[in-house]
């Protein structure tokens, strides 16, 4: 009898046991709490972009035609969205259209040597950052018409970490420079 009750206690102490390691959490980590931010900083952001001279030569473009860089009018149009460090996506934008006409519409403020840079809209987009992960993703499909009236378009698309986020000089807001380059232009 004493074997039997002895042989009970276990059974409870060990069927005790199991339910407590059973029924303990496990603690999963935040995977954002390393690279969150001590402040949230409030970015006014406005696009900015230039088309890149190392882009190729358009399909069937004629002399003085022949590069996108050399464009005489571009349409930009698209999206801008953040995206937080847990990939939830907030704040969509549609970006409306830009029309930008070489010699009549002003470069943008923004000095980079050689290169002309136009502001993408004229608004400005207001993105709370408080983690290294959190990004933007911005996407636009660009056509260019050159001088010989022929129309190119293309798609770009990028996602925009903080350390891409530039000050205007002189000025309390913000710009990202979107770097037009495309091996696919299509002849529109």
């Amino acid at each position: 009898m004493r074997i039997i009750n002895f042989a009970g206690k276990i059974l409870f102490v060990v069927a005790l046991f199991l339910i407590v390691v059973g029924c303990e959490k496990e603690i999963e980590k935040d995977p954002c709490l390393k690279t969150k931010w001590p402040q949230a900083k409030v970015f006014e952001i406005k696009l900015a972009g230039h088309v890149l001279e190392s882009n190729p030569n358009l399909p069937g473009g004629t002399p003085g035609s022949r590069n996108p860089v050399d464009f005489e009018k571009m349409l930009v149009t698209g999206t801008i969205e953040k995206v937080d460090c847990y990939e939830q996506e907030d704040s969509f934008f549609n970006l409306g259209n830009s029309y930008i006409t070489k010699g009549i519409d002003l470069p943008a403020p923004i000095y980079i040597p050689n290169v002309e840079v136009y502001w993408i809209g004229h608004v400005v987009y207001v993105y709370k950052f408080g983690n290294d992960k959190d990004h933007l993703n911005i996407n636009m499909t660009v056509t260019v018409t050159m001088m010989d009236n022929q129309s190119y378009m293309c798609n770009v698309s990028e996602e925009i970490y903080y350390p891409q986020i530039v000050q205007v000089p002189m000025e309390n807001y913000y710009y990202i420079l979107m770097e037009i380059y495309s091996d696919q232009w299509v002849k529109v």
